[in-house]
């Protein structure tokens, strides 16, 4: 899905010494960041941007990484989240060994936040007008993220979409009214495999919108529209969107999502 409006190696030299020993010096340990936040190949620079003022009024730290990050040590981080974008070159520009750390990481504890081509990315199969995409994607959801839903907005146009609160006792949406505005730009609705919680239904389609379960110790929370995006504000730091009427900001929901992800 792609928007139109477009690692710690630590080298010890040995010296040779005589009698003695130098005493190793322990490897100071890496700061602790609260988000990755995916801004690689197919990432959109309008959710990026949107995605990280989000994150940063929630206060957390943020940090924008590539698909080589996730070659590496990612335990430094407590959550990632992959933003709206195209979700095949997320798949073809993060490696199987990659998308394996990034299963482990969350496996082990960590959170994860799809947003709407973050979300297809997450899922097991992934169905694009109709097709079955060609791609690996993490497989985090059990089941099929599918779109876009023309009945909603046919490709490639946006519009605000009305969704059902279907789950107000999840910690997630347990404040939010009966349903929500938020702006759809050719998002999945969920076909779960397995259980896991739906919060939220589109209304046109009466199809799951909104997901949040348990990877063994981690969390995952799949949202298929963009909460990033505040349509009556200016302090997301983009412009897209702001011929829209947000009828109230989705960064109060969000932040929720983030909290329940991180234990916080």
């Amino acid at each position: 899905m792609k928007w139109k409006i477009s690692l710690l190696g630590v080298f010890l030299l040995l010296l040779p010494v005589i009698r003695c020993k130098s005493p190793m010096v322990p490897r100071a340990p890496e700061e602790t960041i609260d988000i990755a936040l995916f801004a690689g190949d197919g990432a959109s620079e309008i959710s990026i941007t949107a995605a990280r003022n989000m994150f940063q009024w929630m206060g957390y730290s943020v940090s924008l990484v590539q698909g080589e990050t996730f070659d590496n040590g990612i335990n430094h981080f407590r959550l990632l989240c992959f933003p709206g974008g195209d979700m095949y070159q997320y798949a073809q520009s993060i490696s199987s060994e990659g998308k394996k750390n990034i299963r482990d990481f969350i496996r082990n504890g960590g959170g994860y936040i799809g947003i709407c081509g973050g979300a297809y990315f997450a899922s097991q199969r992934v169905i694009w007008q109709g097709a079955e995409l060609p791609m690996t994607p993490l497989g985090l959801f059990s089941g099929t993220a599918q779109g876009p839903i023309d009945a909603i907005a046919p490709y490639p146009n946006c519009t605000m979409c009305r969704v059902i609160i279907v789950d107000q006792l999840h910690p997630i949406t347990q404040s939010s009214q009966d349903s929500e505005w938020i702006l759809y730009c050719y998002g999945p609705a969920f076909i779960p495999s397995l259980p896991v919680d739906i919060l939220a239904r589109y209304e046109t389609e009466n199809q799951p919108a909104m997901l949040a379960f348990d990877y063994d110790m981690g969390r995952v929370f799949l949202i298929g529209l963009h909460p990033e995006i505040e349509e009556d504000s200016d302090r997301d730091g983009v412009t897209f969107g702001d011929s829209f009427d947000d009828l109230g900001s989705d960064w109060e929901l969000m932040q929720r999502a983030a909290s329940w992800c991180l234990r916080d």
